[in-house]
């Protein structure tokens, strides 16, 4: 595939989306995250990264019939953790810098960090993220996104649930 100006102009969106991610990182106190201790029983994430992914998780999640599990009760914290153990530390701090920015995007609007809503709040807020005008907010939302959603339909009680719609062996 050759390199057009849409590609050029779509990788300098990106960059001016990592700087504006960058800076905030700075202006919410960049030591005040990177230095945080990991969690009890975590390698990487610190509680407040931990407590972001299980309010993200039931924010994609919600308890529902059809699946027994809610997000934050599928070990997506644990899983996340292990993930971040398999990425370069570059990676690593940059998907924790997103984590920590997408926490704290909703006090912008006069709310809290996303992990201390409502979860009524919380769904609403991640819905206008997923649907947001800005392309590099989608694609921040959408980075954590992917990897909560691998943990939770991974969990073995919501894994049995889904077999059924797939006949690879999925969740056997």
């Amino acid at each position: 595939m050759a390199l057009t100006r849409r590609h050029l102009l779509a990788s300098a969106g990106a960059l001016g989306a990592l700087g504006a991610v960058a800076t905030a990182a700075v202006g919410l106190g960049y030591r005040a995250w990177w230095d945080q201790p990991p969690a009890p029983g975590l390698r990487y994430l610190s509680a407040d990264e931990a407590a972001f992914v299980d309010a993200l998780a039931d924010a994609i999640f919600p308890p529902s019939q059809a699946l027994p599990v809610r997000g934050g009760e599928a070990a997506v914290a644990a899983f996340m953790d292990q993930t971040l153990g398999g990425m370069a530390p570059v990676q690593r701090n940059l998907v924790r810098l997103s984590m920590h920015a997408l926490d704290q995007y909703p006090r912008a609007s006069g709310q809290g960090a996303f992990r201390e809503l409502p979860l009524a709040d919380a769904i609403a807020v991640l819905g206008e993220w997923t649907r947001s005008d800005l392309a590099e907010l989608r694609g921040v939302v959408a980075s954590v996104y992917v990897f909560v959603a691998m943990a939770y339909t991974v969990h073995p009680q919501v894994a049995s649930r889904l077999a059924p719609s797939f006949r690879c062996g999925y969740g056997q």
